[in-house]
C-alpha cells in the first residue's frame, strides 16, 4: 500500500481547538451539520481491467465550519471527494488527517457550507441506550434518521476483535491498519444502512457520541459497530498517521458501490444510482429487499465463525459437491436488518406475499420473508401462525424421522425454528421451513424440493445451491 507522511502543520492547529466550537441545541439543529460524500475511484475487477466507481458514505462538521468527519475506508485512496449539505449546496474535499485505529478521516473543505460543529458528549458502551443517527444511505438524496440502540457487552470496554470472525479478514485488516481490531467500539444492535458510515450517532440533545463505521460483514450478514466520538476525534486533529492512497478493503469487497462509465458527470453518477437501486430492489407493500452485493462462496466463509463455518462445510462434505464455484447475490432488508441470499443469477419475485424463486423445471423452489412483528412475542406468534396457515397439516404432514427443532432464549429475545414436513398431494416432495427472530424482527424461509431428483448430481448440486443460500440468511450482527 503507497502511503505518505503528512506534516502537522501549526495553522491546522491553531484552526481546530480542543473543544467544538457550537453546540446544537436538539438533534433537529444538528442534522443541518450532517452532510453526504460521494466519492469516485478506480478498481480493478476480476479480468484485472480498471472499473470507475462510485461510493456514498456521511460525514459531519466538527471543531471547525471548513472541517468534516467521516469514516477513512469510504474515502481512503478515492479520485474524488465531493461534499453535499442537505440543502443541496455542495463542494470539493480532500483528507487532511486520519486516525488509522480508529477508521476515522478529517476532511477539509475546498469552499464553505455554512456548516456548524457539532459537540461530543461521552457514552458508556454497555448503558444498552438508544441513539438517533442521521445519515444519507446508498441511493437517498435527502437526509434519513433512523434508531440505532446499542447493545450490551459481556467486556467492560468492548473491542472490534470481539466481533471480527475470520482469520483471513482479520489478516487483512491488519495489513491495511485500519480500522485496528483493537479498536474502541460501540456494540450496534441494528442496522446501518450502506452509505451511513461516518454518519454521527446523537443524543436526544444534538451531541455527538458515536460515528458508525461497520463496513465489514460476517459471513453474508453485516457487521455493525460504531467509534466512540468523545474517545477518538480529539486525537484526530494532531494525528501522524500515514494518508492510505489505495482504496479500502471495504470499500472493495464489503461496502456498496456503483459501476459508473469514466467520464460520466455527477448528474448522469445519480442518475445510475438510483437507476440500479430501483433495479436491485424487490418490494412488497411497504416492505422491500435490495440486492446490494454478490459474493463468491470462498468470499462468504472466509469472514464466518469458525463453528458456523464447520456447519456449512458439514453440508457441503455430506452431499461430495464442490461448491466453490458457486456464487450468490446478497439482499438486505433495511428495516429488520435481515440479509438473505439466492444463487447469483436467479431472481426473487413476489408470490402469494413472498420474495420466491424457483429452478427452470419448477422441482425447486426457495422463499423468504423478513418481517418486523412490533414485539418478540409477537414475532414467535406470526411465525407459527404463518406455518399453520401456508402449510396446514392435510397438506403437509410430519415425519419422527426428521423431528422438529425449536430453540428459545427468551430473557435475549432470540428463538429460531425448524420444521420438515412431506407432501401429502405430490409425491417426493419436502419442505424444510425455518424461522429466526430477533427481538421484535422475524425471518422466515422455506424451501421445496424433489427428493426423487436428489440421486442427479446436477440436481443436487442445484439444491445445495438453493439451501446453502437459504443457511446463509441472518440479522446484522454486533
Amino acid at each position: 500500500m503507497k502511503t505518505r507522511w503528512i506534516v502537522v502543520l501549526p495553522i491546522l492547529v491553531f484552526l481546530l481547538p480542543s473543544g467544538g466550537l457550537f453546540a446544537q441545541s436538539d438533534v433537529e439543529s444538528a442534522k443541518t451539520s450532517v452532510v453526504k460524500i460521494e466519492t469516485k475511484y478506480s478498481v480493478k475487477n476480476k479480468n484485472g481491467q480498471l472499473e470507475k466507481k462510485a461510493g456514498t458514505a456521511t460525514g459531519f462538521c466538527w471543531q471547525n465550519a471548513m472541517y468534516v468527519v467521516t469514516a477513512l475506508h469510504a474515502v481512503a485512496g478515492v479520485d474524488e471527494i465531493k461534499v453535499i449539505k442537505n440543502d443541496g449546496k455542495y463542494t470539493t474535499a480532500k483528507v487532511v488527517r486520519v486516525l488509522l485505529e480508529a477508521d476515522l478521516a478529517l476532511l477539509q473543505l475546498t469552499a464553505t457550507l455554512g456548516l456548524k460543529p457539532l459537540a461530543l458528549a461521552e457514552v458508556n458502551p454497555n448503558a444498552g441506550k438508544s441513539y438517533t443517527i442521521w445519515g444519507f444511505p446508498h441511493a437517498v438524496y435527502k437526509i434519513q434518521d433512523n434508531e440505532v440502540r446499542l447493545s450490551r457487552s459481556l467486556e467492560s470496554t468492548p473491542i472490534l476483535n470481539d466481533i471480527i470472525h475470520g482469520d483471513d479478514l482479520k489478516y487483512q485488516l491488519e495489513k491495511q491498519k485500519y480500522p485496528s481490531t483493537k479498536a474502541k467500539i460501540l456494540k450496534i444492535g441494528s442496522t446501518i444502512q450502506p452509505g451511513q458510515s461516518g454518519a454521527p450517532l446523537f443524543t436526544s440533545d444534538g451531541r455527538v457520541v458515536g460515528i458508525a463505521d461497520g463496513g465489514l460483514r460476517g459471513g453474508t450478514a453485516l457487521l455493525n459497530w460504531g467509534m466512540p466520538a468523545a474517545f477518538y476525534l480529539p486525537a484526530l486533529p494532531n494525528s501522524g498517521d500515514m494518508i492510505p492512497q489505495t482504496v479500502s478493503l471495504q470499500s472493495n469487497l464489503y461496502s456498496i458501490h456503483t459501476t459508473i462509465p469514466e467520464n460520466a458527470t455527477s448528474d448522469e453518477v445519480a442518475v445510475i444510482i438510483e437507476q440500479e437501486a430501483a433495479e436491485n430492489t424487490i418490494s412488497i407493500g411497504d416492505q422491500s429487499i435490495t440486492k446490494t452485493w454478490t459474493a463468491e462462496f470462498a468470499d462468504i466463509i472466509s469472514t464466518m465463525s469458525d463453528e458456523e463455518k464447520a456447519e456449512i462445510m458439514a453440508i457441503v462434505n455430506g452431499f461430495g459437491v464442490d461448491m466453490f464455484d458457486t456464487q450468490y447475490d446478497i439482499y438486505e432488508d433495511f428495516e429488520t436488518g435481515a440479509t438473505v441470499s439466492i444463487p447469483a443469477g436467479e431472481n426473487f419475485e413476489v408470490s402469494d406475499g413472498w420474495y420466491s424463486t424457483c429452478n427452470s423445471e419448477g422441482t425447486l423452489c426457495y422463499s423468504i420473508l423478513p418481517y418486523f412483528s412490533g414485539t418478540y412475542p409477537d414475532a414467535k406468534t406470526h411465525a407459527m401462525d404463518l406455518f399453520i396457515q401456508s402449510f396446514p397439516e392435510t397438506a403437509w404432514v410430519y415425519n419422527e424421522s426428521t423431528p422438529d427443532q425449536m430453540a428459545e432464549i427468551d430473557e435475549s429475545e432470540m428463538a429460531g425454528f425448524t420444521f420438515t414436513r412431506y407432501s401429502t398431494t405430490v409425491e417426493g416432495l419436502v419442505l424444510e421451513f425455518t424461522a429466526e427472530i430477533s427481538g421484535p424482527d422475524l425471518l422466515i424461509a422455506y424451501l421445496i424440493y424433489d427428493v426423487n431428483q436428489i440421486e442427479r448430481q446436477d440436481y443436487r448440486k442445484q439444491y445445495l445451491h438453493f439451501s446453502l443460500a437459504m443457511a446463509l440468511r441472518d440479522f446484522a450482527s454486533y
